[in-house]
């Protein structure tokens, strides 16, 4: 493969490090996960007099990204776990760029103890 190849790998690769590479993006993905099963247990098993209001919950933890859901023709509820999950996973990523931003480099290291040493 050439350097296209590479650098396509290598830029994935970063991607997926920044969704997941860190324990506040696992965290956030794993309460999508959670909320998303959920509102699945709701509207299966639960049955209710009126409308339950389960499935805005993800919506406000994913949001803004989610708005996306306003673009998904028939509110199908195949369409609104793509986008939840969808959002999750673009949220995630941010996350991790914003840790790795504040850490100033690949987000997997510490930043630098000073004033340590003990006298």
């Amino acid at each position: 493969m050439g350097m296209t190849g590479k650098n396509s790998r290598s830029r994935t690769h970063r991607i997926v490090q920044a969704m997941t590479g860190n324990w506040p993006s696992r965290a956030y993905l794993a309460l999508c996960a959670g909320l998303l099963a959920w509102v699945w247990v709701d509207s299966t098993f639960v049955e209710h007099p009126d409308a339950s209001l389960a499935g805005a919950v993800p919506l406000l933890v994913t949001a803004p990204t989610s708005i996306a859901i306003a673009l998904v023709p028939d509110g199908s509820a195949f369409g609104y776990y793509l986008v939840v999950a969808l959002a999750a996973l673009v949220n995630a990523t941010l996350i991790g760029l914003a840790l790795r931003a504040l850490r100033g480099g690949d987000g997997s290291s510490r930043p630098a103890r000073t004033g340590t040493a003990h006298t």
